[in-house]
């Protein structure tokens, strides 16, 4: 996947161009690229308006190019809301009512973030055990959420460390797979430090419910 916004426009315009059916999504990301928004949306209403009409697998083809430019599609500012909205997520969802044992439509689901993004995440992990970019982003996902409830310290502790600690062997487990990458190396050295920081914090305050949160 691509990691930068103004390649994936160059790159999302270029290939565009040489789609026929594609050429509305090109013209888009170029009056987008130029920072001229109002006839970017002109043109991507356009678009949508021809490609909510195409048959399924026409769809699905350029959902799953679009949403591969980035790693993280919810953050690609590509992806508007009336596209996601009028042709990503709904496509998508037909994708997994169509076909319920498919990994890559709860993946999708949960990097779009649609209804419990980390259990569509969670389960896309079940289905397939090698589906790389869910351990990621779960992974990514914890360590944030710990990192939120250690950002007080050392004054208080929100949330309960106890589960943080659960959490943290779960990331353990979603990196060991990948344990070459640069990626799980960084998150398991994340979840080792923020693990000493709950043990600092659980033997500084014993009780049970010694957190700020209830």
């Amino acid at each position: 996947m691509r990691t930068n916004a103004r390649e994936d426009g160059v790159f999302a315009a270029a290939f565009a161009s040489i789609r026929p059916e594609w050429q509305g999504f090109g013209q888009y990301c170029e009056w987008l690229e130029k920072g001229v928004r109002t006839r970017a949306f002109a043109e991507l209403e356009a678009f949508l308006s021809d490609a909510s009409a195409w048959p399924f697998d026409m769809r699905l083809e350029f959902v799953l190019w679009v949403l591969k430019l980035e790693r993280d599609p919810a953050n690609n500012p590509l992806l508007s809301h009336q596209l996601r909205i009028k042709l990503l997520v709904p496509t998508i969802r037909e994708l997994n009512t169509r076909a319920p044992d498919r990994a890559e439509s709860y993946l999708w689901l949960g990097l779009l973030r649609q209804d419990n993004p980390s259990a569509h995440l969670a389960h896309a992990v079940e289905i397939d055990p090698t589906c790389e970019p869910a351990h990621q982003m779960l992974s990514q996902w914890i360590c944030c959420d710990i990192s939120y409830n250690q950002h007080e310290l050392p004054a208080f502790y929100i949330h309960d460390p106890r589960i943080d600690l659960e959490d943290l062997d779960r990331v353990v487990a979603l990196c060991t797979p990948y344990i070459k990458q640069r990626w799980a190396v960084s998150w398991r050295r994340e979840a080792a430090r923020q693990r000493k920081r709950v043990h600092a914090w659980l033997k500084a305050h014993p009780r049970p419910g010694d957190f700020a949160a209830q």
